[in-house]
């Protein structure tokens, strides 16, 4: 074992990409950890993975919002960018994937061998890892809860009128675009079906997702909190913690969500469940591909969106319920 070493990770940039990477960081880590005995571990990204980071599981890893002169750099994007900001940082070896015509800036430039067009992202991330010589005890994501945090969730709850016991997440948006997104009308048939069994729905997501929400509440008369907009990434994570269910499209929110074992339902059309599932003990998803599934577009140009059309709200109640009751 040597003494002093410096590791750089750069996850991807999206909250679900880097859900989907936290195998092979925790692996990459953990290998680190081992080989030296002062291992100073440093993930740099967007300002939102400081918030994201206490929940990766990754022990000792701190954030920066400046890549420094690392020893060693993991790159998880494969853009040149990335591998041009750790050259000019002094970063002395850099490892990542060839391409973006930045293999002349990287110290490793590994061969794509993992299909992300057919197979899951999860095994991509995680073959950068072993194509170094580390394996992962653990492919499937673990994320873990910070102290107090599940206790201030359950806090959030209460301060609107929710029973913790009883409070379900709905998640009804998706940064990818408006195609892997479950209609508003299908949502509020599952919520209310729900909440006639006493289920407390609390919707999370962006400000954008604010009027699709009251859509979705529109008519319900137990206690409820639309949410969306209100909250920081850290206070949506510990609302999703302490929240009994997690029903969403295929988003960050259900990788977060089914990684912390939260039960969750997910509606999979425009998106590949083989490529994008989540990973986590208690999931259920509900594929029923129509002729142009997986199509991997932003938004749907057939109509009657038939992906989602052919989910009936019916299957995705059935689906929450044996979660809940199980």
């Amino acid at each position: 074992m040597s003494s002093d070493h410096h590791l750089l990770l750069m996850p991807p940039n999206w909250i679900g990409d880097v859900i989907m990477a936290q195998p092979a960081m925790a692996a990459i880590a953990s290998h680190y950890r081992k080989q030296h005995e002062n291992c100073q571990i440093t993930l740099c990204g967007r300002g939102w993975l400081k918030e994201l980071l206490p929940w990766l599981n990754i022990k000792g890893a701190e954030y920066a919002d400046t890549i420094p002169a690392a020893d060693t750099a993991y790159l998880f994007p494969n853009s040149f960018r990335s591998a041009w900001q750790c050259r000019k940082s002094g970063v002395k070896t850099i490892i990542g994937y060839r391409g973006q015509w930045r293999s002349l800036l990287l110290s490793h430039a590994l061969p794509h061998r993992i299909d992300i067009s057919v197979e899951h992202h999860r095994g991509f991330h995680l073959d950068l890892a072993k194509q170094t010589g580390i394996d992962s005890d653990n492919d499937e994501v673990e994320l873990s809860v910070p102290e107090g945090d599940l206790e201030r969730g359950k806090i959030q709850m209460q301060e609107h009128g929710l029973d913790p016991e009883r409070t379900i997440c709905i998640a009804p948006g998706a940064q990818f675009g408006a195609a892997k997104c479950y209609p508003a009308d299908g949502f509020a048939a599952v919520v209310t079906g729900l909440a006639s069994d006493g289920w407390q729905p609390l919707i999370l997501g962006m400000s954008e997702d604010r009027a699709v929400a009251e859509e979705i509440l529109k008519g319900i008369d137990i206690p409820l909190w639309n949410a969306a907009g209100e909250t920081t990434l850290a206070q949506a994570l510990q609302l999703i913690a302490a929240s009994k269910l997690m029903l969403c499209n295929d988003s960050g929110l259900m990788h977060v969500a089914a990684g912390l074992g939260i039960p969750t339902v997910v509606p999979f059309g425009a998106t590949d469940p083989a490529r994008t599932s989540p990973s986590g003990p208690k999931v259920t998803i509900i594929y029923q591909p129509a002729e142009c599934s997986p199509c991997l577009q932003r938004e749907c140009t057939v109509p009657g969106h038939p992906c989602m059309a052919n989910i009936t709200p019916q299957m995705l109640t059935s689906a929450c319920l044996t979660m809940l009751n199980g």
